[in-house]
């Protein structure tokens, strides 16, 4: 019997955050061990290495949203040959990537230890970069079609579930190779090898569970991954922009205090956007079966919950950013990292990017990247001419003043677009959703002033009020729930009780 689209959304979400709890906590302990173990200068060149392939993956940009987006109507209606051949158009462009990819790593294996870090000889750097390598091209040449393929399927449980068993196995594997004193490429090779699992079993899994044949495509079956690419283009850029835009015009110093900053809110937007893994193949199902008055109901229910979260998340960071940063940059003079006003800016700003959220799941997931590539382009441009000026007259503020217009704009242009185009949703939806959503937040930041201390002195007392306030501001948050949005409120736990403690017969 097929699980239904909520619990397939709520174990993907499950999945997804025990995933991040997991990276998390390798994340800081195998750089450490490299640290520890081979230096400094060794965990600086394994780090920059990885973010120059990282690069690459704008190559990819908007084939796995595009593909998705062509693939939930054969899914619901089980066409076999559709679904193939949709693959095959997929893992043809995937593996022209994966050609480009290995020209780039050839190219960057002789320019990197010649003319970028020289302080290790050529052939340490240049086979270092060869290793590193190897996960990324299995995921071009094997994995990526078939991680695609599920996300669309609504099973993106799978590939996370994989993902945490890797992480954990690589963890492991680098821990056994450093403590029996094995060079760093041996370690990297062991953690290479590893990651190149999960590409190879999508691929044999994908092709056994959905009986996938070899079949050559009639035509282009991904006509909008262009329209796609500049979408995700636009998001790169957003994402970039800010430190480049220092880096030209400001000093080191402010960079290192936006690192800090934006290391927060970054992190806080992560958790926001866990909660929206499933729901856009769910959403997109339901789109591909016409079924609109679901999708009306569901949509309801899918923004309380990210305003929610949005309100009690974004009330504790205003909150406890300046004492939190205050607390993490004791001791370091050389710059005054106490800034309320580029911690005000930069949280409305990502509080306008978890308001899109909603909005632009379900726009996707009906696949109008065509017709909406021109606001993602817009937002990027707005993003670069308010942060350049910003920056000239305002310094730091200027950057995160920049942000913030190119986010208000790009939701308010998602929300009309919806309302216009998929829903026909009158837009007052969500001004009520916004308005609720920064009085809560104005609230809790009021309602703290009362019981802060003027300084927080220890790691514990900052935790403790921080615990005070998320508490207020779930507190808030679940009561104007209550008083606005009750019908809503009950249908959420309807689902949750219909879904997951439904008596069997």
């Amino acid at each position: 019997m097929k699980r239904s689209r909520t619990k397939n959304a709520f174990l993907s979400i499950s999945t997804s955050l025990i995933s991040e709890g997991v990276a998390l906590v390798c994340g800081l302990i195998l750089p450490r061990l490299i640290l520890s173990s081979f230096g400094s200068a060794y965990n600086a060149i394994t780090q920059s290495i990885t973010q120059f392939i990282s690069y690459i993956s704008l190559m990819k940009a908007g084939i796995g949203g595009a593909t998705a987006v062509a693939l939930y109507k054969p899914l619901a209606e089980n066409d076999t040959e559709e679904i193939s051949e949709i693959l095959a158009s997929t893992q043809k462009f995937m593996r022209k990537i994966a050609f480009i990819f290995v020209g780039f790593i050839i190219v960057l294996s002789i320019v990197y230890p010649l003319f970028i870090v020289r302080d290790f000889d050529w052939w340490f750097t240049a086979s270092l970069i060869f290793i590193i390598s190897m996960t990324t091209f299995a995921q071009y040449y094997f994995g990526f079609t078939y991680q695609t393929l599920l996300s669309a399927d609504q099973k993106d449980y799978v590939t996370t579930l994989l993902e945490i068993v890797t992480t954990i196995l690589n963890t492991l594997v680098a821990v056994i190779l450093i403590n029996n004193d094995c060079s760093l490429h041996v370690v990297k090779l062991g953690s290479s090898l590893v990651n190149i699992i999960p590409p190879i079993f999508l691929y044999v899994y994908c092709h056994k569970k959905y009986h996938i044949h070899k079949v050559e495509p009639k035509e282009d079956k991904i006509p909008q991954k262009w329209d796609a690419a500049a979408h995700e283009v636009a998001s790169f850029i957003n994402n970039n922009t800010d430190v480049v835009i220092l880096t030209m015009f400001s000093s080191l110093l402010e960079i290192s205090v936006y690192t800090v900053y934006h290391y927060v809110i970054s992190n806080i937007k992560k958790i926001v956007t866990k909660f929206t893994v499933g729901f856009g193949s769910a959403f997109g199902d339901m789109y591909a079966r016409s079924e609109i008055d679901l999708m009306n109901q569901n949509l309801s229910i899918f923004e309380l919950i990210i305003y929610s979260f949005t309100s009690i998340l974004y009330s504790v960071t205003l909150v406890m950013m300046i004492p939190f940063v205050i607390l993490y940059t004791d001791g370091v003079t050389d710059v005054n990292y106490v800034r309320p006003l580029f911690s005000l800016l930069l949280v409305l700003g990502s509080v306008f990017n978890c308001f899109r959220v909603p909005y632009r799941v379900i726009t996707i997931a009906a696949g109008h990247y065509r017709q909406t590539r021109n606001g993602a382009l817009t937002e990027a441009a707005i993003n670069i001419v308010v942060s350049v000026l910003g920056v000239i007259l305002f310094g730091l503020n200027g950057v995160a003043l920049g942000t913030l217009c190119a986010m208000a704009f790009r939701t308010v242009q998602y929300v009309w677009y919806l309302s216009k185009n998929i829903m026909y949703r009158d837009i007052r939806y969500f001004l009520n959703h916004a308005i609720l959503c920064f009085a809560i937040i104005a609230a809790v930041y009021f309602i703290a002033q009362l019981y802060l201390p003027a300084s927080i002195d220890s790691v514990f007392e900052w935790v403790l009020y921080a615990v005070v306030t998320t508490l207020i501001a779930a507190a808030l948050t679940l009561l104007t729930d209550y008083l606005f949005y009750k019908e809503d409120l009950f249908n959420f736990f309807a689902k949750i009780r219909r879904n997951f403690f439904k008596k069997k017969a």
